[in-house]
């Protein structure tokens, strides 16, 4: 766990809770040791945070999540009690993870103040968002992103076409176009994001959408069994993007649009090519052509693009 470097535009209530944990992991009596991935010694592994909006004031609200290796909540108390009376701040969670790896994400979760989650306002609708949600972290240029999506799906707005949502985090995507069609379905590994989705669906009044947990690396030939053939497929996979057995079920599907968006462009430009130009020398037939590509840029001052890119079916 490293210094965080902190810019001058950062919220200020932000500042404060990265100043407060770097002054008291660095101090040895709290014992706040960060964790070594060579020895596999040490305590703390991550520090996320996460901001939104509340629903009801629109004033600013701040998740503090600490990934530790182990679950010891005497070692957090006392900067959890100094974080917390920071007004802005309304949630501290400790995700904990076990496993030698480096990932954020735990294997438990225990809230140590405050709420469970926390509230995002996107293109009109409001979101709740847990610690291991896939939510944008840019939620300026999310806005811009989403309208992109909604501008390539071309919808008709009456209401008749089928949306499938794929790798769909906390229905964010599919629920910003569920009012102008007939249903949305999403897919998502991730149990508390489905839950998140089916929240969100709720606090917005939706209807329309339908969300499951499931692992899209592992399709099997049930996949597609439980809903219509949709108009429109989105998918938004994460960096290593969509295994082969998804490709060809798209392939199969033949929806007569897919808009993929996509975080890496290496693995990005993998799918494309297959889903356009297929792969010969496995009988992988390509059925779809490129129309329109637009990279927004989520994350300033990095190397990382995000990439929004319309197929339509040949």
């Amino acid at each position: 766990m490293g210094a965080a470097s902190v810019g001058d535009k950062m919220h200020k209530e932000v500042q404060e809770v990265l100043a407060t944990v770097q002054e008291y992991w660095r101090d040895p009596k709290f014992d706040l040791s960060p964790y070594d991935v060579r020895s596999h010694n040490g305590f703390l592994k991550h520090l996320m945070l996460r901001s939104g909006r509340s629903g009801e004031t629109g004033l600013p609200e701040l998740m503090v999540n600490f990934v530790t290796s182990s679950y010891k909540p005497e070692l957090l108390k006392p900067i959890v009690d100094k974080i917390a009376a920071i007004p802005e701040v309304v949630s501290i969670v400790n995700n904990v993870n076990t496993s030698i790896g480096n990932t954020s994400v735990g294997e438990k979760e225990y809230t140590l103040y405050g709420k469970s989650s926390i509230i995002e306002i996107l293109r009109g609708l409001t979101f709740q968002i847990s610690a291991n949600s896939f939510f944008q972290t840019n939620t300026h240029q999310a806005e811009i992103l989403y309208k992109l999506i909604e501008d390539y799906a071309s919808l008709k707005g009456d209401g008749s076409e089928v949306v499938l949502d794929l790798f769909c985090g906390t229905g964010t995507i599919g629920l910003t176009l569920a009012k102008k069609v007939r249903h949305v379905y999403g897919y998502e590994v991730v149990a508390q994001a489905i839950s998140d989705a089916n929240q969100n669906a709720k606090l917005n009044g939706i209807c329309n959408a339908t969300f499951i947990e499931g692992d899209l690396s592992k399709i099997d030939g049930n996949f597609g069994s439980n809903f219509p053939r949709p108009d429109i497929v989105i998918t938004d996979p994460n960096r290593p993007g969509m295994h082969l057995k998804l490709i060809k079920f798209l392939l199969m599907l033949k929806a007569p649009r897919i808009i993929y968006v996509s975080c890496n462009p290496a693995t990005c430009v993998r799918d494309l090519n297959i889903l356009c130009f297929g792969v010969p020398e496995r009988n992988i037939i390509g059925r779809y052509k490129l129309c329109k590509l637009q990279p927004v840029d989520m994350f300033p001052h990095t190397p990382h693009i995000e990439c929004v890119c319309l197929l339509e079916l040949l």
